[in-house]
């Protein structure tokens, strides 16, 4: 797919100022968009939508159709006459929290869904309840399972459905029969959460598209054993006779993990896949279709080869590498799509046949700037003015330090004598001519925006200069992250002007009537 010279912002949901407790789909999410479009912005990115799990990374869900439902806006529910005013009254907003607070958005936030539901029950409008229900038959194919899995999570305490009833963890017929009925009150309660969250989305997008704005989200490679997905699908993951994983994902070995990384997710049987057409993943990836403009395939390279851990194996170095059908898996993408509005994710020790893999379906890879200065003569392909036109480049992404903060531990490492650290600070000097922190960053806006990459995404963290502090996500641990949220005032007119005048200069503009050429439909 060919994408417009543009320019945009990755900023995830729970990012956004206002909302209690976590940025959500209402006020400040609309408010963002006008930002965007009055900066000139042709792309807004965020992280996977999918309900979060208990570190609350969005890379670790129980479903990958379902939405968050903490997203769901409270004033948008009183705009439907689903709440009172009032019952809104005291809750906090963003400008008086430092972080997103999930556990005490999650206790506040689903009293509030709940009473939304009975007044829907009680006296929901026609039009609402007949959307409803045409949600409800549309979304059918994965909407069933998912809430029937999330009732029998609340009644179990586990989402580890391998230590439900055995009859429920093998999903015997007259059995599940038998759980749907008896949750059929759950069952229609989660599905008018993942309702409300639809109806709340294709609003915001709908502003989008009169703003010219498109809307940039991410796909996992991967899902949790514990999720609605492998429990309904056991036989498109590599699942003992018990529903256990025989082995799990991760990475090999390298030079920053001596055990390589083990990641513990199911693993895809690819063959019966392969059998079906790819029907599981194609449905994944429609129904992503129906939520965003463009999609960033995480870990492509997964999609080539992965790296196949045993599941007794407490590291990863008792793994290998075992080849996947990606030329087959695209093939039928693109036989059901059509052009393919997919962006690769083909960063790491990536080799060139999942290169070549991306090339021959012509998907823009990914470039980040981050990595262009280490020593290694390959990271020169991170080097701005080697962007090839069919990218997708950025300063840092959601898994990398800021570039304040990037800058700043390089500068420290450097004056603590680490050679390796000092001839990177000095290629990156020399590149920018700077070696103040704020002017190289500044400096490393403005060579991604001039590079002829056609699609550059800047993490909101860099455009506001904030450091390591503001940092979205520390690979590797598990506990402060997600939690970085926006203040009010730092969305400022002056910061869309200045933003809106570096996409002119760079001929990044996003702007009039005409912004968006044929075939693309953001």
């Amino acid at each position: 797919m060919d994408l417009p010279r543009r320019s945009g912002i990755l900023l995830h949901i729970t990012s956004l100022p206002a909302g209690a407790y976590t940025g959500d789909l209402g006020p400040a999410a609309h408010a963002f968009v006008d930002f965007l479009a009055e900066a000139g912005q042709g792309w807004w990115q965020t992280l996977p939508l999918n309900p979060i799990g208990d570190s609350a990374s969005p890379y670790s869900s129980v479903s990958a159709f379902a939405c968050e439902p903490l997203l769901i806006s409270p004033e948008a529910l009183v705009e439907d006459g689903l709440l009172d005013e009032t019952e809104l009254h005291g809750l906090p907003t963003g400008s008086k929290m430092a972080s997103a607070d999930f556990a005490e958005s999650k206790r506040v936030r689903s009293k509030l869904r709940q009473e939304a539901y009975r007044r829907f029950v009680e006296r929901g409008s026609f039009e609402m309840r007949r959307s409803f229900v045409e949600f409800r038959d549309r979304e059918q194919g994965w909407l069933d399972d998912y809430c029937l899995f999330i009732a029998l999570q609340s009644r179990y305490g586990t989402a580890d459905w391998t230590t439900w009833p055995e009859d429920l963890a093998q999903r015997r017929t007259s059995i599940l029969s038998a759980a749907r009925e008896g949750s059929a009150d759950d069952i229609e309660y989660f599905t008018f959460e993942q309702f409300l969250f639809d109806r709340q989305w294709q609003a915001l997008r709908g502003q989008c598209r009169d703003r010219k704005v498109g809307i940039f989200g991410d796909v996992p490679m991967f899902v949790s054993h514990r999720s609605a997905d492998v429990w309904a699908h056991p036989e498109a993951f590599l699942l003992d006779a018990n529903g256990r994983p025989k082995f799990v994902a991760g990475a090999p070995p390298d030079a920053f993990s001596a055990d390589g990384q083990r990641w513990g997710n199911a693993l895809y049987d690819w063959e019966q896949h392969e059998r079906t057409g790819f029907a599981w993943w194609k449905s994944r990836l429609k129904r992503q279709l129906e939520l965003f403009d463009l999609l960033r395939l995480d870990h492509f390279i997964g999609f080539r080869r992965y790296w196949r851990i045993p599941s007794e194996s407490a590291t990863a170095m008792g793994g290998q590498w075992i080849d996947a059908p990606g030329h087959a898996f695209l093939d039928e993408l693109r036989r059901e799509f059509g052009e393919l509005p997919l962006v690769a994710e083909d960063l790491g020790a990536v080799s060139q046949e999942v290169w070549d893999l991306r090339d021959q379906y012509q998907l823009p890879g990914m470039k980040v700037l981050q990595f262009a200065f280490g020593g290694d003569s390959g990271n020169r392909v991170h080097h701005p003015d080697e962007y090839p036109h069919k990218s997708v480049a950025f300063t840092g992404t959601h898994d990398s330090n800021t570039m304040l903060g990037w800058y700043r531990d390089l500068q420290r490492r450097a004056e603590s004598g680490d050679a390796e650290a000092s001839a990177d600070l000095e290629r990156v000097q020399s590149y920018f001519g700077a070696s103040r922190d704020v002017e190289v960053v500044e400096a490393a806006i403005r060579a991604v925006l001039e590079s002829p990459a056609d699609t550059v995404i800047l993490p909101m963290q860099d455009l506001l200069h904030l450091d390591e502090r503001h940092r979205m996500n520390r690979p590797g641990t598990t506990t402060g992250n997600w939690t970085w949220r926006l203040e009010p005032e730092q969305l400022s007119h002056a910061l869309a002007t200045e933003l809106r005048a570096l996409a002119e200069a760079t001929g990044r503009l996003s702007a009039s009537s005409n912004a968006v050429p044929d075939g693309f439909e953001p």
